[in-house]
């Protein structure tokens, strides 16, 4: 019997018959005892130590420590902020939390009051990162590389080593190709060509048909409109689909007096802005799903048309301005504060009025809110007409 008694049982047992126990002369309590261990299965020993030990109901107190600065009020409000600026790290949120608020105050999509938004504003990124430590837990394979290399021309296209450029002003930009093959690269698919601005981080991207010369020109055309500052650089790898007569000759015509360099064999870090940006932009909107479909192609152009105006205008990034230095003692690089391209442009001073006057435009016109949301319903209809394995 006693072995089938609960612990709870045992304890409720332990408490009724304590003070008879405790109140008894020897004798009494030996048979008190013996009638209690009879009943609950315990060791002699361990029943005369619960039954002389404190079996009143545990009250407990609040662990010591200092009072919570951010009730969840605010905490909600910042999981917010950190949705709507599609999941970027504390390190580029915090400084753009005060713009952020102001663009969706803006946009009537959230209000603050002025408690909460010294509260946001005032928390460092560190804290950032801690209160959506649980947010992150509870809502969140490499693809093909298709480079072949291009022989022709190589001599007459220099290696960039980094001292070729100025990388304080717009217009200096690293190319890449990116493949939507699936895991295999037979029959046709699609390509994504990225252009990132070594300077301001701004990058657009297009979807091509095919990685022709032709199809890469034609996109060069097209950026070189969309731009709102000349192409005065372009880095590329060593593909044939770059390192071609064709678009040597758009770089060297005659208007344009385009620098055309390729980074070295082998070597991705030579071109680590635009490579970060094939993660950071076309894998993480896209995947590694393989698309090919007429349906596909119109369905990614209108991605990279609404993504072009949320990247650039509404999303922070880091430039670095220290790199490690072993020998000295520095061990990790050092970043500038967090800004977005649309702001690292307008504080190069190399725009025309006009050029500045048709992006505040754009800037003040648009609300994150339903281009992004925009955005992952194109994402859903896509992914349900897409495959990996194909």
């Amino acid at each position: 019997m006693g072995n089938k008694m609960s612990k709870k049982s045992r304890l409720e047992l332990a408490t009724q018959i304590q003070s008879r126990y405790l109140k008894a002369n020897k004798a009494a309590k030996e048979k008190i005892l013996d009638e209690f261990v009879e009943s609950t299965g315990y060791h002699r020993k361990t029943a005369i130590r619960l039954l002389h030990s404190d079996l009143r109901p545990k009250t407990f107190k609040k662990r010591p420590g200092r009072k919570k600065k951010y009730p969840r009020e605010i905490i909600e409000k910042l999981e917010r902020l950190y949705e709507i600026s599609n999941y970027i790290c504390g390190q580029r949120l915090q400084p753009y939390i005060s713009e952020l608020i102001d663009i969706l105050e803006r946009c009537n999509e959230m209000y603050f009051t002025s408690e909460e938004k010294r509260l946001l504003t005032e928390m460092s990124s560190a804290t950032i990162n801690r209160n959506l430590r649980e947010y992150k837990k509870n809502h969140q394979g490499k693809g093909k590389t298709m480079t072949k290399p291009g022989g022709l021309l190589k001599k007459q296209i220099a290696i960039r080593t980094g001292m070729d450029w100025d990388d304080n002003r717009p217009g200096f930009l690293e190319i890449d190709l990116v493949a939507h093959c699936g895991q295999s690269a037979a029959g046709t698919f699609f390509y994504t060509l990225t252009a990132t601005d070594v300077c301001t981080g701004w990058t657009d991207n297009f979807i091509l048909r095919n990685k022709s010369k032709e199809a890469v020109v034609e996109v060069m055309t097209l950026l070189e409109s969309l731009l709102p500052y000349p192409i005065l650089g372009i880095d590329s790898d060593n593909g044939s689909e770059f390192i071609n007569h064709l678009l040597f000759d758009y770089c060297n015509n005659r208007e344009r007096k385009i620098i055309f360099t390729r980074s070295r064999p082998y070597r991705k870090n030579d071109q680590a802005h635009v490579e970060q940006k094939n993660w950071a932009v076309v894998r993480r909107l896209l995947g590694y799903n393989r698309f090919y479909t007429p349906d596909h192609f119109a369905l990614i152009q209108r991605i990279y048309q609404l993504n072009h105006v949320f990247n650039n205008f509404f999303q922070p990034v880091r430039k670095t301005i220290a790199r490690p230095d072993k020998d000295a003692g520095v061990f990790s690089p050092k970043y500038d504060s967090a800004k977005t391209p649309y702001r690292r442009i307008l504080q190069s001073g190399d725009l025309s009025s006009p050029k500045k006057a048709s992006l505040v435009y754009l800037y003040v016109a648009s609300n994150p809110v339903n281009i992004l949301a925009e955005i992952n319903d194109l994402l859903r209809i896509l992914a349900e007409t897409s495959s990996y394995q194909t």
